[in-house]
């Protein structure tokens, strides 16, 4: 018996052809997921846009109920250490502003942010301080020894162990304090080069500060606010663990300086832990503002706006070998000074609110 043989244009597809269709596809997916991860990034990039925005409505809604931003950093002195510490940042300041009043009524502002009494509050993560982009930081630590964490402090009576592990959320934004990263030891009083070292900061949030807008000569459509720092990019992990993180206003914690280039990683060498040191800790890495946005970063302004700023912003030139701007020294006191004829760039004229400074759109 013999079978019926295939009619006449009903066969298959050859070897040939189904590597050819392969191909095709394989070729038009490798067309097609370029765009669809831009899209998916301009989307994460319009939400830190919206972040920020928040941000700076927040700041706004601060200073008609203060007359002033929000302080940067001050000092406290932990029932629990033997040393002056930094306090809380300017975002737990900010927290009935940011629509986070529940959360500030639970921090008790009486005693330093790494106490026992606020743990409940260090372990509340809020998105809006998280960049979508950034994709590390909203991965909190687990600290179980919080004394590792005061540097030399106990953080609970005893230096007993935390059960169960207090959890320490991060920030991806941070505020500006201007061009230079100068560190107070101590509380007026007790450094006794404080003065000189907050009076050259020329920022809007920095330790001491109480800024008030009409402090803002240089125009507050063109000095920063906030700045969007890069979280995931941190190596090592150790030092992923003790910087960035929200409610401290540590230096490297929530306050960034134009000392260094945005996206720091593209225009000086790449620094280890130690490298490149910021006074009371941290490195250009940390110090400097940077992003996981192709091309530069998101910042509000101090009149609310918000602006994506290209890292290729004029700034000031770096020697490669000290890898420090070129004609800055740092002086035995903790502050800077500047050599007759150092360039500083339209990136340092930014961070600075009283600099005279004119500063054209077409700059940016």
């Amino acid at each position: 018996m013999r079978s019926n043989p295939l009619p006449r244009g009903a066969r298959g597809f050859t070897l040939i052809e189904l590597l050819v269709v392969i191909a095709i596809i394989a070729v038009l997916i490798a067309l097609l997921l370029p765009a669809v991860q831009s899209a998916r990034e301009a989307a994460r990039r319009a939400q830190c846009t919206n972040n920020l925005k928040q941000m700076g409505l927040a700041v706004h809604n601060y200073v008609s109920a203060n007359e002033t931003l929000p302080i940067g950093a001050f000092y406290m002195y932990p029932l629990t250490c033997n040393r002056w510490k930094q306090a809380h940042s300017f975002f737990v300041g900010m927290l009935p502003y940011m629509e986070q009043g529940t959360v500030g009524n639970a921090f008790n502002y009486n005693l330093h942010p790494y106490q026992a009494d606020n743990s409940t509050v260090m372990g509340l993560g809020m998105s809006m301080l998280w960049c979508p982009s950034d994709g590390e930081v909203s991965q909190p630590v687990q600290a179980s020894i919080p004394r590792n964490y005061l540097g030399g402090c106990s953080g609970m009576p005893g230096g007993a162990t935390a059960t169960p592990a207090w959890k320490l959320y991060h920030t991806s934004y941070a505020g500006n304090a201007g061009v230079f990263p100068n560190y107070p030891t101590g509380p007026s009083g007790v450094d006794a080069d404080y003065g000189a070292k907050t009076g050259q900061a020329n920022g809007v949030i920095y330790f001491g500060s109480a800024t008030r807008i009409s402090s803002i000569t240089d125009g507050t459509s063109n000095t920063l606010l906030i700045g969007e720092r890069d979280f995931s990019r941190i190596q090592p992990q150790a030092a992923k663990d003790v910087w960035f993180l929200w409610f401290s206003s540590a230096f490297s914690d929530t306050m960034f300086f134009t000392f260094f280039p945005i996206n720091p990683y593209n225009r000086i060498a790449t620094p280890t832990v130690g490298d490149l040191g910021v006074p009371g800790g941290g490195n250009a890495y940390t110090a400097a503002a940077s992003s996981r946005h192709p091309g530069g970063a998101n910042f509000a302004l101090c009149d609310g706006s918000v602006r994506f700023i290209k890292d290729s912003i004029s700034t000031w030139p770096y020697d490669q070998t000290t890898l420090l701007p070129i004609g800055v020294t740092l002086n035995a006191n903790g502050t800077y000074s500047l050599a007759p004829g150092t360039q500083t760039g339209i990136y340092q004229a930014l961070s600075s609110r009283n600099g005279g400074e004119i500063i054209s759109a077409d700059q940016l």
